[in-house]
């Protein structure tokens, strides 16, 4: 009887402190026990909830969730699956919830590429909006560069650690070095003093790196279409790795070339002969041009066919 209800009462405790915690990480898939991979619950902003699922299972998984034939890691472990090739084999085994700081969701992931060289990545996303953003977005541009002057290690380290006042930035081997974030706030960007300090309003990143576009407009049968974009990559000169699928039927793809340059997204899927060195135009594209009213407008390719769709953020 004393053991029932020890596991009655832990029950309990356990219900009460995950409706305490309005959002946490949960296991992806307990069936495949050799693998983990975490999944983030927030019943109170589902938007937030899918729009970390997605870029964390896009990102690292090759899937959106949901939308695989097996289980959720058959493309990274075997690169014949689903037609998709992959330069190495990832095995995800192991991942920890890092969300201290209140505005920020944290998570750090580690597994093994290729069975032999170990790898661990940290995601970090405004629990706000369900942006991910990177060590760098939290800086000016001269706040980061004085910031590598005392810690010459961190370069594009994206390895850190948030929590309410304090952040702990990962120097390789050495003992992460200890900032109170008021010892930062001169070095911080108007999006890192927004983030990481309490605010009435919400300032989003500039850049579309690792946010979602949604696009509507109608096919030749006056059909309403939809599709999202998911901007995975987008370095200082404008190349981006860009998802697209449609909302409908949720195939995912991507253009194997992109940019987005002074307002304009450029896509285009090729296909690359090996033994010539030559690329073919595989008659996907997708080109938009931001407006003043920060829309997207443009035209999609699927095939012989264009169609023309507005996208915007979310």
């Amino acid at each position: 009887m004393k053991i029932i209800k020890i596991i009655v009462l832990t029950t309990i405790f356990s219900a009460l402190y995950l409706t305490a915690k309005a959002q946490h990480f949960v296991e992806l898939d307990t069936i495949h026990k050799q693998y983990r991979f975490p999944k983030l619950l927030y019943p109170e902003k589902p938007k937030v909830e899918e729009k970390v699922n997605t870029a964390l299972q896009i990102d690292e998984l090759l899937i959106l969730p949901g939308k695989y034939k097996d289980n959720p890691y058959e493309v990274v472990t075997d690169r014949s699956a689903l037609g998709i090739q992959i330069d190495e084999k990832y095995e995800y085994k192991s991942w920890v919830d890092l969300s201290m700081h209140p505005n920020v969701l944290s998570v750090k992931l580690e597994g093994e590429k290729g069975g032999k060289q170990t790898f661990i990545v940290y995601r970090f996303f405004d629990k706000r909006t369900g942006d991910s953003f990177i060590f760098a977005d939290l800086f000016s541009k001269e706040g980061l560069k004085e910031l590598r002057k005392e810690i010459h290690s961190i370069k594009n380290n994206n390895r850190f650690i948030l929590e309410k006042n304090t952040i702990y930035i990962d120097k390789g081997k050495r003992i992460p070095k200890k900032y109170s974030l008021e010892q930062l706030r001169s070095y911080l960007s108007d999006y890192g003093l927004n983030l990481l300090f309490e605010s009435d309003s919400i300032v989003r990143r500039n850049s579309l790196r690792g946010k979602f576009m949604e696009g509507t407009g109608k096919n030749y049968n006056k059909e309403p279409m939809n599709y999202l974009l998911y901007i995975s990559q987008l370095d200082k000169k404008g190349n981006a790795k860009v998802y697209y699928w449609n909302k409908k039927t949720q195939d995912l793809n991507w253009y194997s070339d992109a940019t987005i340059k002074k307002g304009v997204l450029q896509a285009d899927d090729y296909l690359y002969d090996s033994r010539s060195k030559e690329k073919t135009h595989a008659m996907y594209s997708l080109h938009l041009e931001k407006q003043k009213d920060s829309t997207w407008v443009g035209e999609l390719q699927l095939g012989s066919p264009f169609y023309s769709l507005t996208f915007q953020e979310y």
